[in-house]
Formats: C-alpha cells, sequence, structure tokens
C-alpha cells in the first residue's frame, strides 16, 4: 500500500493535519450537534467507512480523491469510536443496552486502542510480506490502520487536552515537537520509512484533535465545529489544488526534457 500513497510530501502532511481536525470536528457534529449520540454514530461512520472501502477496491476505483475521501471518513468514525470507547452516554446511547458506550476514560482508553492498533499493524507486515504491498489485503490492513489510528488520536488528543497540564494548545506544540524528531530520526537513516510514516501518522492524529479542540472549543478560540470546518475545507482546497498544479508542472518539465 505504501506504493499506492500520493507522494509524502509537504502537502501530503499538511492535507493528512487537516483531515484529521475535520474529522474530529464532523463527528463531533454528527454524535453531538446531530444528537446522534456516540453509538449511533460510530455504527453509521464506521458502516459507511467499510462500504467505501470495499467498493473503492472491488472496483479498483483508488487515486487521490478517493484516497483523501477515505482518510476523512476513517477520521470521521475513528472521532466517533474513540467518543464511544471513552465517554459517558449520551441521552440517546442509554437505549441501545450493551451497545453503549464503553466509559473507559481517555487513558484507558487510549492503552486499549494503541494495543489494538499494534495488533492491526502486525498483522498488515505479515500480510504485506506474504501477499505484498499492492495486495488487497495488504490495502484493507492499512485503512484499519487508519481508522484505529484516527480513533487513537481522538482518545490521546482528549487525554492530552483534558487531563494533562498541557491543555489543546501547549499539548499540540508537544506532538508537534516529537513530529520533528520522527523526521529527524527517518533523514539521519536512523528508522525506516515505513517506520517514520506509521509513527508520524500516530502522532498526526492526536495533533488533529488537539488542534480541533483548541480552535472550536471555549478552551481555545471557541470557533465552533461549523465555521471551523468551512475554513478548513477551504485550506484544504487550496493546498490541494496547489499540490496537484506543482505535480503537473513537474510531469510536464520531466516530460518535455
Amino acid at each position: 500500500m505504501m506504493n499506492d500513497l500520493p507522494k509524502l510530501n509537504l502537502s501530503y502532511w499538511a492535507l493528512m493535519l487537516m483531515c484529521t481536525t475535520m474529522g474530529e470536528l464532523i463527528g463531533n457534529l454528527i454524535s453531538r450537534n446531530f444528537s446522534l449520540g456516540y453509538t449511533q454514530g460510530a455504527i453509521a461512520d464506521v458502516c459507511v467507512f467499510a462500504v467505501m472501502i470495499f467498493f473503492i477496491l472491488a472496483l479498483k476505483l483508488m487515486n487521490e480523491i478517493f484516497y483523501w475521501l477515505l482518510i476523512l471518513a476513517g477520521n470521521i468514525g475513528g472521532t466517533n469510536l474513540a467518543d464511544w470507547v471513552t465517554l459517558d452516554p449520551l441521552e440517546n446511547d442509554k437505549k441501545w443496552g450493551i451497545l453503549k458506550p464503553l466509559q473507559l476514560g481517555t487513558e484507558h482508553g487510549s492503552l486499549v486502542v494503541l494495543s489494538a492498533l499494534f495488533v492491526v499493524l502486525a498483522i498488515r507486515y505479515f500480510v504485506s510480506k506474504k501477499s505484498g504491498e499492492r495486495s488487497p489485503w495488504t490495502a484493507l490492513f492499512y485503512w484499519k490502520a487508519i481508522l484505529l489510528s484516527s480513533t487513537f488520536g481522538t482518545t490521546s488528543g482528549d487525554f492530552i487536552t483534558n487531563d494533562t497540564t498541557l491543555g489543546a494548545f501547549w499539548g499540540s506544540v508537544f506532538l508537534i515537537i516529537l513530529l520533528v524528531l520522527v523526521y529527524g530520526a527517518y533523514r539521519y537513516d536512523r528508522i525506516s520509512k515505513s517506520t517514520a510514516y506509521w509513527l508520524a501518522l500516530v502522532l498526526m492524529h492526536p495533533v488533529g484533535a488537539t488542534l480541533g479542540n483548541y480552535v472550536s472549543k471555549p478552551i481555545g478560540l471557541n470557533l465552533g465545529n461549523v465555521y471551523t470546518n468551512l475554513a478548513l475545507v477551504l485550506l484544504f482546497g487550496m493546498v490541494y489544488l496547489n499540490n496537484a498544479r506543482a505535480l503537473s508542472q513537474q510531469s510536464r518539465t520531466i516530460t518535455e526534457s
């Protein structure tokens, strides 16, 4: 699957950060503002994500647009799944019986989700060794890992925001410093490209969660979910189009030479 990713440049990570932040905010809109609750929101979002994966992989529709749609859908699903794992039930959740939220809290919930992510990544590693990076099974476990990394991003991001002295702003700064260290380790050949990618991805999701908390909630800028999302959609479109134009120009230059 690593071979099928969009080019891993600065634009890729900027788009990934925006998707994680939008996923956090849209997930909150679905479960809280639309009053679906964490259980119904998680079930609906994860089912939509699964159906999208099935059709895109089965019909071999994967391209950059579908890739980013899946990334966004995975982040939305991961946000509601994280809330289902960690938070107390909302009014709409109480009718779901054994499916109501687990209420593990952000600390224990983060540990459970991170353990599940490690298991999925280990399975993906062995599947890719046996079937190859382009195997549909390898791709399937890639997207499972995306969902779980997004879930961990929300649980750990909420833990940093609400249960540590760092809060949303300094929590974001701390995580960005860790991202820089991962880049430095990769740049100086201390870790492999694949390891650096997954470490960066796992760290990127809580950055999106803490930034989303800071920008949208009263603890920070308090812009709200709707206005923050609109601004991020516009910014995402600008970065995506600029990146596509730059790659097209680069390809044209190579062809002409």
